[in-house]
């Protein structure tokens, strides 16, 4: 039976806008309602690609959830106790069709700024602007598709049978009679591959990092695409292609300030008076007295930092709160440099990543020579007097797994690691949640791989709004 989605989609578009905060809506030059006059010049579809950029920044997006809740629903993050509390329900795993995570507003909201991209591209031009517009819109409904089915949907790479699964509504047009059901994970995946594969031969080779979809950034996301999907040969292919460098390990901490974009192949660039979004606020508030955690890194991941990694530094800091306790507080997020303040550009995707999605690939095709090469890569810049221990077989495995751990802490990447990989969740019930350790445990110390929970429920709200959208199993 098919299913009306686009009632449901335009009303989660109006929702989202009106929840947004103000500054957001005024970047926003493409909404549902736009002049005749409009997509007619390359300034016209500039500010068009500047409203889907800014989709980006969704609360619920890379504003703030998607780098959060991938790490607070794992064993990288324990609750700490004096904080907000926020995001306990995923914490502890007791999410339920009213109250989850609705993604679906930001991805969806791009997806129609993209399409309304598509849809007036003919009125430019033939040439490379034109191509480049529309490699860039196409390349950000793919993103915006795959990050959807990484929270709702089985990950192909889990199994065969993954691919039979539910995935997620794919729209291509603005037409209010559009109809769609929900159709399977790899007609979902499938889709998300055909359009970047479509897009890099669109896109300009280089440019900035920052609001800026090249042909670099399609390359790396197709190399960790084709990893979740299971085609390990075309991960390590595109991964092949990526001219990014990892960042080096005297420059690595700046990225983190914005003082550099060395490693960063796609970001979304916000400024601190106009946006002002506080991407990391789950892991410090400043308040008068002191900043406070909500969540901090547990002391097993704490414990695996050795003195030597940049990263050490660069991600953690040993502080007392506003009530004197001390935690291993989580600083990537601080702030620019100089700032206090939670406000710095979400990083979607860096070299790092793709070395280690080269190395997994390899990895999996028994390949551990190259495997150990990709790894490498990312280790000798991250280890002061790094010597490779040069492991193979399940020990290389392992190798990889812990280094992506260590490197993609705190950026959204934990829970669909450990989805992907078919391995549970599982916490310490003797830890707490201050520096040495102690402290509270928490009683939520597993999900096991085979829960129900992996997927997230598609949110009530939506499914009373078109009663016909199909929720994931066991909801």
């Amino acid at each position: 039976m098919k299913k009306i989605f686009y009632k449901l989609f335009v009303i989660t578009i109006i929702t989202g806008l009106f929840s947004s905060c103000e500054d957001e809506l005024e970047q926003l030059p493409n909404n549902s309602f736009v002049p005749d006059t409009y997509y007619q010049t390359s300034d016209d579809f500039q500010n068009a690609m500047r409203g889907v950029y800014s989709g980006f920044l969704g609360a619920g997006y890379y504003g703030g959830s998607y780098i959060s809740r991938p790490d607070i629903m794992t064993d990288n993050l324990i609750l700490a106790q004096q904080g907000r509390r926020t995001n306990q329900f995923f914490y502890e795993w007791r999410y339920n069709p009213q109250i989850t995570w609705n993604i679906m507003v930001s991805p969806y909201l791009i997806t129609n700024r993209a399409n309304r991209i598509i849809e007036n591209i003919d009125n430019l031009p033939d040439g490379a602007e034109k191509d480049n517009f529309l490699g860039q819109a196409k390349a950000a409904r793919a993103i915006a598709m795959f990050d959807m089915l990484r929270v709702y949907s089985v990950i192909p790479q889990e199994g065969a049978e993954a691919n039979g699964a539910l995935g997620m509504p794919i729209n291509t047009t603005t037409d209010p009679t559009f109809t769609a059901v929900r159709p399977s994970v790899q007609e979902s995946m499938q889709f998300v591959i055909d359009e970047l594969e479509e897009a890099k031969d669109l896109l300009l080779e280089n440019g900035a990092v920052g609001n800026n979809i090249s042909r670099n950034t399609v390359y790396a996301m197709l190399s960790r695409v084709y990893l979740y999907n299971g085609e390990y040969q075309k991960a390590i292919d595109n991964a092949d292609a990526v001219t990014t460098e990892v960042a080096a390990r005297d420059v690595f901490p700046g990225v983190w300030t914005d003082s550099n974009d060395d490693g960063v192949i796609f970001k979304i660039d916000q400024d601190r008076n106009l946006d002002g979004i506080a991407i990391g606020v789950e892991y410090s508030q400043t308040t008068p007295t002191g900043v406070v955690p909500e969540y901090v890194i547990t002391y097993e991941f704490f414990e695996k930092f050795e003195d030597a990694d940049i990263r050490k530094d660069a991600y953690l800091s040993v502080e007392q709160d506003a009530a004197g306790n001390i935690y291993n507080f989580i600083i990537k997020y601080l702030g620019e440099a100089g700032q206090n303040n939670g406000i710095v550009d979400p990083k979607i995707i860096r070299a790092a990543e793709v070395y280690l999605n080269k190395a997994e690939a390899y990895a999996r095709l028994q390949n551990d020579a190259q495997a150990l090469i990709a790894l490498d890569e990312v280790r000798s810049n991250r280890y002061a007097g790094f010597t490779s221990p040069g492991e193979t077989g399940q020990s290389l495995m392992d190798a990889i797994m812990l280094e992506r751990r260590l490197e993609l802490a705190f950026e959204g990447h934990r829970f669909f690691d450990l989805k992907r990989w078919n391995l549970p969740v599982t916490r310490s019930a003797s830890e707490g949640e201050f520096f040495d350790g102690t402290g509270t445990p928490t009683t939520f110390t597993n999900l096991p791989e085979s829960s129900h929970k992996w997927e997230l429920p598609i949110p009530l709200g939506e499914i009373n709004v078109y009663p016909e959208l199909q929720q994931n199993p066991d909801y």
